[in-house]
């Protein structure tokens, strides 16, 4: 049985989605961590500076990102109200693919080139080289001085956010914090076939079974489903195997039954951090998988196909099933029911499993750090600029960005009120400029989303321009009813459920083992596990994994992040 931990330790762990490594350096300069502003240019005080203060940038984009006809990264809204608000000037060196920026910072440092005073990261390894590396800046005095009572506010709420970009007690970046439980999966659940089927949701693993295989074995309209459970364990790519543990497609919640993650460290049986993949519980777990799998109830190619290829049987309405966080509900909404307008999808709370308890992998709330060159001469300009993003954030009541932040592009007015679906804009292109900041996302308190949506199930109107903002991507039909609102239901019961969030504790670099034999470790453990799963292997071949992986540096890996969890945890 998973040994609990306690608040502040789970909201520091957590791990998650895709946060762009942007970056941003202003003209030369020297000095610690106070302002040496141009003599005379007191632009903090004032909220503008008298003469630009240019930060270029690093431009890291994917395919999310969508520009008006006539702007770029380089040239937008967000770079223009900067430069006319602030007289902060964005410049960018270069652009390239997020996935390639990571790269970019590490030539510069290799060649010991100056590297941008600004950068936002969120490679754990590539964030501690930097620190490391001694050209960093401890921003603990500036944040202090600079930082509004509205960004305080947001990291008072729990000191462990800052745990990553913490060493010998100082500070060495800003953490950019998630929305909370963001990617925490709830199931979601064809409803249309259920009443077909003449079944209700599951609370149990033993429920969803019976449903699993009603689906498998009758004709809903589209064939029998086969698999009717939508997930993916191929993982996302890199060197170390994650598999199990998903934004979509998730299959964290299967293993979280029997009171263990894949891939995750906590205190599983004490007090020391032990390596989940090796647990006791795991070897249930892949012979429950395997006896889903021999009974077709998940594809034959789980191990192969990716989270995109998982996801479409669930939108073609071939699988049933799936496990995704609250905003699956645009999922449904943009897929699901367009390919079946008579469908109907429901968020419904994980099911317990054998240990009597549902589990799931718990989502960080820091998303990477915004990290300062020790050089940078301008730290004041730069809490200038994170202050308005948290103005903008959260507007307040007759604030320029009341209805957002510009007509046309992130809302339109259609007959005096304000539409933010895509659908109702002229040239059917949103675009939320929240992409274009140096933070690579909004600046609002992490519980803000949640609570608002949460407010509206209950029955209550919007109070702010932020939660008027929410309110207003929900289809005006779909309002009628709060409780059958996929995106305020699915934000009650992912709240409701939090005790089954298990967190993973160990957030920091590899350690000194992990780089040497931790893919050789990865690889041993997804093979074998998809092979106990296909039935290529008996389950006992569990057993001769864990003694090897302990044989072959896990068990000094475990020693490793024991110690790294001793020096940065947060009590």
């Amino acid at each position: 049985m998973r040994k609990k931990v306690s608040k502040a330790t789970a909201i520091l762990l957590i791990s998650t989605v895709a946060f762009s490594t942007l970056a941003a350096c202003s003209n030369g300069g020297s000095n610690s961590g106070n302002s040496s502003s141009e003599a005379g240019d007191n632009g903090f005080a004032k909220g503008k500076f008298d003469s630009p203060v240019t930060l270029t940038t690093i431009g890291c984009i994917n395919s999310s990102y969508k520009f008006k006809e006539g702007e770029s990264l380089e040239n937008n809204l967000h770079t223009q109200y900067m430069k006319e608000n602030l007289n902060i000037d964005i410049k960018y060196k270069y652009v390239t693919a997020a996935d390639q920026c990571s790269n970019k910072i590490r030539l510069d440092m290799a060649a010991n080139d100056p590297l941008p005073d600004v950068m936002a990261i969120n490679d754990p390894q590539l964030m501690a080289d930097l620190i490391d590396s001694g050209k960093m800046m401890d921003i603990s005095e500036a944040f202090e001085k600079y930082a509004s009572p509205e960004l305080k506010k947001m990291y008072d709420i729990d000191e462990s956010y800052w745990a990553q970009v913490v060493k010998d007690g100082k500070k060495y970046g800003i953490p950019v914090l998630s929305r909370a439980q963001q990617n925490d999966p709830l199931l979601w659940i064809r409803t249309d076939y259920l009443k077909k089927l003449n079944m209700q949701a599951p609370k149990t693993f033993e429920d969803l079974e019976k449903i699993l295989d009603a689906m498998v074995n009758t004709d809903l309209g589209k064939g029998k489903n086969n698999p009717p459970l939508a997930i993916s364990l191929k993982g996302n790519g890199g060197s170390i195997w994650d598999g199990p543990v998903s934004w979509r497609g998730d299959a964290s919640w299967i293993f979280g039954g029997f009171g263990i993650i894949p891939t995750y460290w906590n205190k599983w049986h004490g007090d020391q951090i032990e390596y989940g993949s090796i647990q006791p519980e795991m070897k249930d777990a892949l012979a429950l998988m395997a006896d889903w799998f021999k009974k077709g109830y998940i594809s034959p190619d789980v191990g192969l196909i990716d989270v995109g290829k998982s996801d479409e049987t669930f939108r073609t309405g071939q699988a049933g099933i799936t496990a995704g966080p609250v905003f699956t509900s645009t999922v449904v909404r943009n897929y699901v029911q367009k390919n079946d307008p008579n469908a109907t999808v429901s968020p419904f709370e994980i099911p317990a499993g054998p240990s009597g308890q549902a589990g799931r992998h718990f989502t960080a709330v820091p998303n990477g750090a915004i990290m300062v060159s020790k050089d940078y001469k301008h730290i004041d300009a730069l809490f200038l600029y994170l202050n308005k993003l948290v103005e903008i954030g959260n507007p307040a009541p007759g604030s320029e960005f009341e209805k957002g932040w510009k007509e046309g592009y992130d809302y339109v007015l259609k007959d005096g009120k304000v539409s933010k679906l895509e659908a109702d804009f002229p040239d059917k292109l949103a675009v939320n400029p929240s992409k274009y900041f140096l933070t690579g996302q909004p600046m609002i308190d992490p519980q803000l989303e949640l609570n608002a949506q949460m407010k509206f199930y209950n029955g209550e109107k919007p109070s702010t321009p932020y939660e008027q903002g929410l309110y207003d991507l929900i289809p005006e039909n779909e309002r009628q009813n709060p409780k059958t609102v996929n995106d305020w239901l699915g934000a009650k019961l992912v709240t409701d459920q939090k005790s089954a969030s298990i967190a993973n504790l160990f957030l920091g670099p590899q350690t000194e083992t992990m780089k040497s034999k931790g893919e050789a470790l990865s690889k041993m453990e997804s093979e074998t596990f998809l092979k106990i799963i296909y039935g290529k292997a008996p389950i006992d071949e569990f057993d001769t994994f864990v003694k090897n992986w302990k044989s072959m540096g896990g068990d000094k890996i475990t020693e490793e992040v024991n110690a790294w969890y001793e020096a940065v945890h947060v009590k």
